[in-house]
């Protein structure tokens, strides 16, 4: 008891600083655990909470592709989801970037407003066909 005594008195302070250090430690590992590792695994986190209600219906994505489609210069119109976002890729032939733009966005005017409020994004895809001609000399 007396060793144990003598070696208090002799480092009093070393082991107060130890101390301070270990609990330091165990602190930072337990907010690093929270906040790196996690418990939910879900690679969205909670943001897809309510998708179900407001997920893009089969009925009104085919009326995004009919809509799309009646223009004569679409050559080619895709529509999937990921998420709360709705990609639009649409290939078009022989027109210029502003109409392929203005039809593009005819596509918004089929969207349901609930789903324009709800979805995180809507991406539009516009590709143009591309010729190109070398010389050679």
């Amino acid at each position: 008891m007396r060793k144990i005594k003598k070696l208090w008195d002799n480092n009093r302070v070393l082991f107060v600083l130890i101390s301070i250090i270990l609990i330091c430690f165990i602190i930072i590992g337990i907010v690093g655990i929270k906040l790196f590792v996690g418990i939910n695994n879900n690679e969205y986190g909670n943001r897809l909470e309510g998708m179900k209600e407001y997920s893009l219906k089969e009925e009104d994505r085919l009326k995004i592709i009919d809509k799309l489609k009646e223009e004569d210069a679409v050559s080619d119109v895709s529509v999937h989801t990921q998420g709360k976002i709705i990609y639009i890729k649409i290939n078009f032939h022989d027109v210029s970037l502003e109409r392929a733009k203005e039809i593009a966005v005819t596509s918004l005017e089929v969207i349901n407003e609930d789903y324009q409020k709800n979805m995180i994004f809507i991406t539009l895809l516009v590709k143009k066909k591309v010729k190109i001609m070398m010389v050679l000399s």
